[in-house]
């Protein structure tokens, strides 16, 4: 049901530590098409993701028209090991690519989320005791 589905979203959101973002830009031109269809099919994808255990969840966001020509973003979210095994799953790695092909200045990043936030801050103050 829905609200299980909440549930089961809030307390494993709550889990995350690690995430990947995915950006993207405005659509190649003369690909405009194949970005959306692939946009649509890509819900599937991280749903089958998120029902295989293989990330906690992710959050999909596109933006409203606006002057920097970014296009919008994917979040996934997981624990290190989670997020580390996606980065070299060659399905992964194959969806990124198509992803390349039908849109413009496309990028992804590690994030830290939740409790791994923890690790930001403290890889952040070491840094600065570098400095002083």
């Amino acid at each position: 049901s829905a609200a299980d589905s909440e549930q089961r979203s809030s307390s494993v959101c709550d889990m995350a530590e690690a995430g990947l973002w995915v950006a993207w830009g405005v659509p190649t031109r003369g690909r405009e098409r194949n970005a959306l269809n692939l946009l649509i099919e890509t819900e599937g994808y991280l749903s089958g993701l998120q029902d295989q255990g293989r990330i906690e969840r992710f959050d999909r966001v596109v933006l409203k028209p606006q002057n920097i020509e970014l296009g919008g973003f994917f979040l996934l979210q997981g624990s290190n090991e989670q997020i580390d095994a996606l980065r070299r799953d060659h399905e992964f790695e194959v969806w990124l690519s198509r992803v390349q092909l039908v849109a413009d200045q496309v990028g992804i990043v590690d994030a830290w989320l939740g409790d791994g936030i923890a690790e930001a801050v403290a890889l952040y103050e070491k840094a600065l005791e570098t400095l002083e």
